[in-house]
Order: structure tokens, then C-alpha cells, then sequence
């Protein structure tokens, strides 16, 4: 009786999660072709990343997501504009990224988005040769992590109104 117990708990929590990221990619698409963006990707990201059938988590998600997305904009923006948009810069720029994270923010879930978002803002202002490069990608970037956080939160707060998920029971004493 357990292990079915276990397995139909699992299939539905996927149909959840698919059913969410469903609704909240289509969501950040549409939305993004509309005003004739049509590189969602990091939003389409964001809303995978954000996604959560519980509420709660969905909101730790989110803070986490958009925490991280400001710290590497930020870093990446800083050596660019400071140092310039040279490739040595970039492990310098990472190194301050994690050192942030790690010990002034002090996040724990998903620090590294940080400096992934600090690569890409300095990467665009080294391949491109100019640090506007790398404040168009950093605010860009920004902007579609907010949005696909948004809706991945309000689609997951819609959701808990019409179809919550199974709460695990526990195994044995029945």
C-alpha cells in the first residue's frame, strides 16, 4: 500500500509541475512577443526555476531568483563600467560575485545564478567591446527574471486556489 501511495503522490506532483510550467512559459511568451521581445529565454528560465506547487516555497524561489539576478547584474556592471570590458576582468568580477554571495548576502539557495548573471553581463561587454553592451544585457537579463518570476508566483498563487497538491502522508503507522 505504501509504494502506491508513493507513486501516485509522485505522478501527480509531476502533472503539477507540468501544468505550471505550462501555463507560466505560454504566459512569459506571449507576453514578451507582444511587445516584440522574441528571446524569452531567461524568463521561460525563471518560471521553471520559480515553480512550486506550495506557495511558500514558490515565494522563497522567487526572492532567492531575483536576490541573486541583482547581485551579478550588479557585480558584472560594476567591473565592467570600472575595469572595462577586458577578458581578465571577467574570473576577477566572478571571484567578487561568489565572495558576495556567500558571505555578505549569505544565500543558500541557488548563489550560483549570481555569477552565472555576472558572466553573461561581462561576457556581452568583452565580445562586444563596450561596457553599454554589458548594461543592455544586465538590464535585459533583469527584466525577463522578474516577469518569469512574477508569473511562475502568481501562476503558482492561482493554482492554490483551484488545485492543490497532495500532502505527503507518512509511511507505517496506519
Amino acid at each position: 500500500m505504501g509504494l502506491r501511495r508513493f507513486l501516485i503522490h509522485h505522478d501527480v506532483m509531476g502533472l503539477h509541475y507540468a501544468v505550471r510550467i505550462f501555463i507560466g512559459t505560454t504566459v512569459v511568451w506571449l507576453l514578451l512577443w507582444s511587445v516584440g521581445d522574441a528571446e524569452a529565454v531567461w524568463a521561460v528560465i525563471s518560471v521553471i526555476v520559480v515553480t512550486e506547487p506550495q506557495l511558500q516555497t514558490a515565494w522563497l524561489t522567487l526572492g532567492s531568483r531575483i536576490v541573486n539576478t541583482v547581485i551579478g547584474c550588479a557585480t558584472g556592471l560594476i567591473f565592467l563600467l570600472l575595469a572595462g570590458p577586458e577578458i581578465w576582468v571577467l574570473p576577477l568580477a566572478l571571484t567578487a560575485t561568489v565572495l558576495v554571495c556567500t558571505y555578505v548576502v549569505r544565500l543558500s539557495s541557488s548563489w550560483r545564478l549570481a555569477p552565472a548573471t555576472a558572466a553573461l553581463v561581462m561576457a556581452s561587454g568583452v565580445v562586444e567591446q563596450s561596457r553599454i553592451s554589458g548594461a543592455g544585457v544586465a538590464l535585459h537579463r533583469a527584466g525577463e527574471v522578474v516577469l518569469g518570476c512574477a508569473v511562475a508566483f502568481l501562476v503558482t498563487w492561482c493554482m492554490s486556489k483551484i488545485w492543490l497538491p497532495p500532502v505527503p502522508q507518512e509511511e507505517g503507522g496506519h
